[in-house]
C-alpha cells in the first residue's frame, strides 16, 4: 500500500493574474508573506497561489489589517478584477477586497508602534 503525496510542490509556483479573476473573484486566505522580486512582497495563499503586491493592494492591507505583515496571516480576502494606473494608463489589475473584519484603530496603532520600535532597535547610536 502506498501513501498519498501532496503533489503541489512539483507543479511550480502559480502567480495569480488578471485572467484568474476575469470571470469570477477568488476568495483566499493569506498563509505567508515573503519577499518577492523587484522589491515587492508576495502573498502566498493557503491554496498555494501567489500574488505579487502592488502599492495599491499593499495600502489596502495596511489600512485594514495594520502595517505589520504578521497581522495579515490568516486573513481572508477577495481577489477581483479592477483597474490600476501604470505609467499614466488604466490597466486591468487584480484588486484586493478584505473579507476578514478590519482590526481596530487601537490595534493598528499598537502594531505600528511595535514595528517602529523594532526598526529603531536596529539603529546603533
Amino acid at each position: 500500500m502506498t501513501m498519498g503525496m501532496d503533489m503541489r510542490k512539483y507543479a511550480g509556483e502559480h502567480f495569480i493574474g488578471v485572467e484568474d479573476v476575469r470571470d469570477r473573484p477568488l476568495q483566499v486566505e493569506i498563509a505567508v508573506i515573503k519577499e518577492g522580486k523587484f522589491g515587492r512582497p508576495n502573498l502566498v495563499f493557503e491554496d498555494g497561489g501567489i500574488l505579487s503586491l502592488n502599492a495599491t493592494n499593499t495600502k489596502t492591507l495596511i489600512r485594514n489589517y495594520g502595517p505589520d505583515s504578521d497581522g495579515w496571516v490568516g486573513k481572508e480576502i477577495e481577489l477581483t478584477l479592477g483597474k490600476a494606473s501604470y505609467q499614466g494608463d488604466e490597466n486591468d489589475s487584480v484588486v484586493i477586497k478584505p473579507i476578514s473584519p478590519q482590526i481596530a484603530a487601537k490595534e493598528k496603532t499598537a502594531a505600528a508602534k511595535k514595528l517602529g520600535d523594532e526598526l529603531n532597535n536596529d539603529i546603533p547610536y
